[in-house]
């Protein structure tokens, strides 16, 4: 490389040291670029070049010494295909059934180049995890709400995967991570009216009347990479269930939403296909014969989906939070022929954890706001992180958002937005599956009153046992017109050993304003 290029070169990772990303107009240098430039730079010099070709760069304060030298920076490595003595006899990538692609199969970094990089974040990291900002009091006990624990005869393992509520019967539909899908009655004490068996573990569901739903099943919980997820339409008849599945070979998928953007009259369905190491954010059009996949984003990491119309065209467009490495949130912008432009709204850094969002309008200027979620802490590095929490990002029109409120939780990884108190401004449920188990009061479910435009009163239920918290979801179940929540389990412990105790998967908090 030329004097004159190599100048050109490190001027534009001088630029994405300093300028946000909002500003950058030129996109960052490829690895393959750096690898083949005979780079004379200081570690974060580095760190700013080699972080921002794939992701936002994460600063050295995110993460303790330990966490980065022992997790994170040695994975980095072999990504970039640096492997060293100290890696043999550790696992590999051909271990993992990786695909191919994922780690560079020649080096994309000099070895002298990495331990500088190395050493600027050991060096300007922490020795322990950043304590939380200071933040508004928890009172115990949530004012409005009657705490209900139903009670079941028979030893099952508690382990929910997902909740719905019937918005015309109020029946509480429960997925378990053993193939099976509840039907559970208000009217009798949230007992089981019905059970259906699926293939693998239920995720999604949308009703399509009283007689038939569509329901998302994620098949490998755990991470993989394999393509064995179905979404499949279910119809009643005098001998029960039956499914018919719509689409299959999905990679781990967690959500699905359907509309009509082809117009056939047919609906098309949005999948988030998770996956692991390879994932997608996928679009399905509906055809005479079947679906056609439009792959929106090909990446790991797609958790949710809202349908919108974003840019007030009177099109729909797509709105996503992708939460793997490159975590943000991304509209897919519909030119009202079926093709979309993607437009970055938020990005974050790769340790952020994103976990869920709602896109609603917290101030009521007739604007929808963004309302995030982190807390993700099931990878390299399972520290408590200070920056987990729930943001509200207030719309300041042309997609633009802005960061207005944040309150530190760690792990934070559910979310439910509402009036629940209908006082006309909206409040927020947030649950945590990673919680600082030594925080009193334990903060694993908050609620958060608006007293104010962005003051919230925090709440944390009264209880007298203690659970592990996976999933929630809001409705009516008395059909009385105010919204309940409910919440529910997943109990590790329950995979490997046989229950002990009477099935608990759920907590509901029952509104009693009516």
């Amino acid at each position: 490389m030329s004097y004159f290029r190599l100048i050109a070169f490190i001027f534009i990772i001088g630029l994405f040291s300093c300028n946000p990303i909002s500003e950058r107009k030129q996109p960052p240098p490829s690895l393959n670029q750096l690898a083949a430039a005979d780079l004379n730079l200081n570690g974060e010099q580095l760190a700013n070049a080699y972080c921002a070709a794939c992701h936002v760069k994460p600063e050295p304060d995110l993460l303790d010494q330990a966490t980065w030298g022992e997790k994170v920076l040695p994975e980095m490595r072999k990504r970039m295909g640096l492997f060293l003595d100290e890696d043999f006899g550790t696992t590999m990538p051909i271990d993992m059934d990786v695909p191919k692609g994922i780690y560079s199969e020649f080096p994309l970094i000099k070895r002298k180049d990495w331990e500088k990089l190395e050493a600027y974040y050991l060096e300007n990291a922490p020795s322990k995890p950043n304590p939380q900002a200071s933040k508004a009091k928890i009172e115990i006990g949530i004012s409005g709400f009657e705490l209900i624990r139903p009670e079941y005869s028979e030893n099952y393992a508690d382990l929910v995967t997902m909740l719905r509520i019937h918005p015309q019967t109020g029946e509480l539909w429960l997925g378990h991570r053993f193939k099976s899908l509840f039907i559970l009655d208000p009217k009798n004490d949230f007992q089981v009216k019905d059970s259906i068996s699926t293939d693998t573990a239920p995720i999604d569901l949308h009703w399509k009347g009283n007689n038939e739903f569509e329901l998302l099943t994620m098949g490998l919980m755990d991470p993989s990479n394999d393509s064995v997820g179905v979404l499949s339409t279910f119809k009643k008849s005098d001998s029960g269930w039956v499914p018919s599945p719509l689409i299959g070979d999905l990679k781990r998928p967690v959500n699905n939403e359907s509309y009509d953007f082809n117009g056939d009259g047919i609906p098309d369905q949005i999948i988030s296909e998770f996956g692991n190491h390879i994932g997608d954010l996928s679009l399905f059009l509906s055809k005479s014969n079947g679906f056609e996949k439009k792959v929106l984003k090909n990446a790991p990491g797609a958790r949710r989906v809202e349908i919108d119309d974003l840019d007030g065209d009177g099109d729909m467009d797509i709105l996503a939070l992708m939460t793997q490495a490159n975590e943000g949130l991304f509209a897919f912008l519909n030119d009202g022929e079926g093709n979309f432009r993607e437009k970055t709204i938020l990005r974050f850094q790769p340790a952020f954890g994103s976990s869920d969002f709602r896109f609603e309008d917290m101030n009521a200027d007739g604007r929808k706001d963004l309302i995030v979620v982190n807390g993700d802490n099931a990878d390299l590095s399972q520290i408590l992180k200070n920056y987990h929490g729930v943001r509200v990002f207030t719309n300041q029109d042309d997609l633009e958002f802005e960061e207005e409120w944040f309150y530190p939780m760690y792990g934070a990884s559910g979310l439910e937005v509402g009036d629940f108190d209908q006082d006309g401004d909206q409040d927020l449920f947030v649950l945590s599956f990673f919680p600082d188990v030594n925080q009193k009061p334990k903060q694993d479910l908050l609620f958060f009153r608006q007293d104010k435009e962005f003051q919230f009163s925090p709440f944390a239920p009264e209880l007298g046992s203690d659970s592990h918290w996976l999933i929630m979801t809001k409705g009516d179940l008395e059909l009385d017109g105010d919204e309940d929540l409910v919440v529910g389990v997943f109990e590790f412990d329950d995979l490997y050993s046989k229950p002990s105790a009477p099935w608990s998967p759920i907590l509901i908090l029952k509104n009693t304003l009516k």
